[in-house]
């Protein structure tokens, strides 16, 4: 039989949420504990201690803080007498996080001397936030990056339906400045732009809709991601800018030739 690994899930929003209620219907492979004051959890990271894996999966901007604490717990119990190393605090976890940035929070925890922390970032959401919108399929067939492999946690990944792709910290923020972050900025800026041109409030269809629907998600987590990858993103806008110039002018210049071809026959 398999041996039952202990999660411990801190924060249940939409990904924390998530990642509760499918790894609940696996109740005798995994034993939950969860962290949540939103959701009247009593447990605390100080509980976390023995367990096999930690996902930190509040707002980006708490992330850092919920290290500095572990990193506390852990020096704290190495001070209570003589207490071998492999017995102290989370000395047998691996802690891992689920925010969109990998940089920041990577060289915290290096800081601190989290050997045994994975940043983590699960490719998965909608623009609903809280535990009322999670829901066990989030992650199906969604891509779950790591920046190293552990055979615990990518079996939990792999429970959740989750597909792994290993990315390191820096490759990782620079990637999804192109592919979710500079897409979020666009959005915004599409959404005000027809917001403030009233005509072209008449003229909205499916393609806007598309092209904003990241505009209306959660303001704050938007506002953490465009701020923590502000540098990523304004490189990843000039080059998306050139290749729009580019582009007008391909397709200007054919259309060009097209019409002075058919206005000479």
């Amino acid at each position: 039989m398999t041996q039952q690994l202990k999660i411990g899930i801190v924060g249940l929003g939409l990904i924390g949420g998530s990642i509760e209620k499918r790894l609940a219907l696996k109740s005798e492979q995994y034993e939950l504990l969860c962290v949540s004051r939103s959701q009247g959890k009593e447990y605390s990271l100080e509980d976390l201690a023995s367990t096999d894996i930690v996902f930190l999966c509040g707002e980006q901007s708490t992330i850092p803080g919920q290290l500095e604490e572990i990193a506390q717990i852990i020096s704290k119990s190495g001070q209570e007498g003589s207490v071998d190393a492999s017995e102290r605090a989370f000395a047998k976890t691996i802690i891992t996080d689920c925010a969109s940035t990998k940089e920041l929070i990577s060289s915290r925890a290096h800081e601190l001397g989290l050997e045994n922390f994975i940043p983590g970032h699960p490719m998965a959401g909608t623009e609903k936030q809280g535990y009322e919108a999670s829901f066990p399929e989030l992650f199906e067939g969604a891509k779950w990056i790591l920046a190293n492999r552990n055979d615990k946690l990518e079996q939990v990944i792999a429970e959740l339906g989750a597909q792994l792709v290993l990315l390191d910290p820096e490759t990782h923020d620079r990637a999804v400045a192109v592919t979710s972050h500079l897409p979020l900025v666009l959005s915004i800026a599409l959404a005000n732009l027809s917001n403030s041109y009233s005509p072209s409030q008449s003229t909205r269809g499916p393609g806007y809709a598309s092209m904003t629907r990241l505009a209306g998600g959660n303001a704050k987590l938007g506002r953490e991601m465009i701020s923590l990858n502000r540098a990523n993103i304004k490189d990843s806008w000039q080059v998306f800018k050139d290749e729009v110039d580019a582009l007008l002018n391909i397709y200007g210049e054919e259309l060009e030739a097209e019409i002075a071809m058919t206005a000479s026959q």
